[in-house]
């Protein structure tokens, strides 16, 4: 079995409104006609979006953005600036909230996604994984 090789790319932004539609035209430019890229890029949209509603990122700091990718496959891991110990997770939604659905899409849109902290902010990221 052959290992894809995977290309790595990373953009740092900063916390501001516009930073997911920035990403995503980045990202555009990085994965280009990429079969994931839809996906990849609302996954994407939601996680800077936590980013900055939740961190400090969005009160003056910044986001990082990582991509690896393959034709198979495309990783993004998201990095805020913190400002809690509590790690980015899944959390009970009523059908009424027009919040907190973020990390939903994710989780069903991936297949695999997680959250660490780090000494200054959270890594939050996924795999889409089309092998």
């Amino acid at each position: 079995m052959t290992v894809p090789t995977l290309k790595f790319d990373a953009f740092l932004l900063p916390g501001m409104d516009r930073a997911a539609g920035h990403a995503r035209r980045w990202l555009r430019d990085v994965l280009g006609e990429h079969p994931a890229f839809d996906d990849a890029a609302l996954c994407m949209s939601e996680l800077i979006t936590n980013a900055v509603r939740h961190t400090e990122s969005g009160r003056d700091g910044q986001v990082r953005v990582e991509v690896s990718h393959s034709e198979k496959i495309v990783r993004i891991e998201v990095i805020d600036d913190g400002d809690t110990e509590t790690v980015p997770h899944l959390s009970t939604v009523d059908e009424m909230d027009v919040c907190g659905r973020g990390l939903r899409i994710v989780a069903f849109l991936s297949t695999d996604w997680g959250a660490a902290r780090l000494d200054k902010g959270h890594a939050v990221w996924f795999e889409i994984d089309l092998g």
